[in-house]
């Protein structure tokens, strides 16, 4: 994936929805379309940049400047409050995804734990060997809908 550029997540199996944060900054998986709102489609939007622990590995910041990162093992937007455990929450490694072009996003700091969606929540969650878990745990970075 580059870093430093604007992209959205797209889900591998879920193609009309993408990693979004709502007002609660809590991780959804949304459906954004061309006819989405502004704000909507800013909420799908984050820049890649190097891990904030792991340069080899990534974070996502939205337009405010919050990480995407997991507490309790739910996916969340905060700001960085600079702290070890923030940048290590704040960081995912790209692994191959279930399908072509995609990726998993490992948790840097619970090994095995992926980024996944859930009833349409972000979480990580460990690893599960079978199709639903890999295709739910897939992304594909996309152009940006903001």
């Amino acid at each position: 994936m580059p870093t430093h550029t604007n992209r959205s997540l797209q889900s591998v199996n879920f193609t009309g929805r993408y990693t979004a944060v709502r007002s609660d900054s809590l991780g959804y998986l949304d459906p954004v379309t061309s006819s989405s709102t502004t704000a909507v489609k800013q909420s799908a939007t984050f820049t890649i940049v190097p891990g904030l622990a792991d340069a080899t590995c990534y974070s996502f910041r939205d337009s405010a400047g919050r990480y995407l990162r997991h507490k309790d093992f739910r996916i969340r937007f905060d700001a960085s409050n600079g702290t070890a455990t923030f940048l290590k929450d704040a960081t995912f490694c790209a692994r191959p995804g279930s399908a072509t072009g995609s990726v998993s996003l490992e948790s840097y700091n619970y090994p095995g734990r992926y980024l996944r969606h859930y009833n349409y929540e972000l979480r990580i969650d460990p690893f599960q060997d079978n199709a639903t878990f890999r295709a739910d745990s897939s992304f594909r970075a996309v152009n940006p809908w903001a």
